[in-house]
């Protein structure tokens, strides 16, 4: 539960502004949460259970947090895996999905959703190589990388 995890600003990878989406399988397309709000989202690394304030049965070490700008409410709490399937949809739109859950961001812009991929990427390595140091240089580097517009992956 997200009130258990209390990241704090130096645990972040990445944080961008972005909308969070959620997929209607009804429908077959993605909807805005929370009447398209937008949210301050990231990808943190959440302490080791033995130095958590309040113990978590949590044994991912990453989550994809955001945080509605407007009154902070946490609207996305997504733990991160290495079995992760991220796809770049659009140059603004990525979604993911891990174990049955499916998320989406529309970024503000593509530098936005590009750092916030590397972040992700970043993460889903150090979980690969059982990493526990901190990256932080991620968050303002979007314009040096330049990806195609259009790619699917999976990671891990």
């Amino acid at each position: 539960m997200i009130e258990e995890t209390h990241p704090n600003d130096d645990s972040y990878i990445v944080r961008v502004k972005a909308v969070v989406m959620t997929r209607d399988d009804s429908s077959g397309g993605w909807l805005a949460q929370d009447g398209g709000a937008l949210t301050r989202v990231g990808v943190c690394r959440l302490l080791p259970p033995e130095l958590a304030p309040v113990p978590t049965s949590s044994s991912s070490q990453f989550l994809i947090r955001g945080e509605r700008l407007r009154d902070k409410q946490v609207i996305l709490d997504c733990p991160l895996r290495k079995d992760l399937v991220y796809t770049i949809a659009t140059p603004t739109f990525h979604h993911w999905k891990v174990e049955d859950r499916k998320c989406g961001l529309s970024f503000q812009s593509p530098a936005d959703a590009r750092a916030f991929d590397r972040g992700v990427r970043k993460a889903i390595e150090d979980l690969a190589e059982g990493s526990t140091t901190s990256s932080t240089a991620l968050q303002n580097e979007a314009e040096l990388v330049c990806r195609p517009k259009f790619d699917k992956k999976v990671i891990g």
